[in-house]
């Protein structure tokens, strides 16, 4: 996502309780110290759950970790979302493989184009 820089400095932050929350633009904690846990475990090669109740942040961490991931040459983060699926493509594992395969396929033509 890119912001440009004067519109940035310009916008008054504000409380954001829907959706991701990006620290140029919301009122936010302090994640950082998460965030080190989090990329350690990444750099760790560890498998992690972020598990939650609704607005505590889960979105808002994983965007800034795709974030992360891109600023890292060693990576090529996808993100997915199952929200909105079609039903069909929860009918059979083929079906779903194949949506899973688009979405990710997508994203990884963009970072080449």
């Amino acid at each position: 996502m890119l912001f440009r820089f004067d519109y940035i400095c310009s916008v008054k932050k504000t409380f954001n309780n829907t959706g991701v929350c990006l620290p140029e633009l919301h009122y936010m904690m302090d994640t950082s110290a998460k965030m080190r846990r989090v990329w350690a475990m990444v750099e760790g090669g560890a498998y992690f759950v972020i598990s939650r109740p609704r607005q505590y942040g889960k979105t808002t961490t994983l965007h800034a970790l795709h974030r992360m991931l891109n600023a890292d040459e060693g990576y090529l983060p996808v993100l997915l979302n199952f929200q909105g699926v079609d039903g069909s493509a929860l009918e059979t594992d083929a079906a779903f493989a194949q949506m899973v395969a688009g979405q990710m396929g997508k994203q990884v033509f963009a970072v080449w184009v």
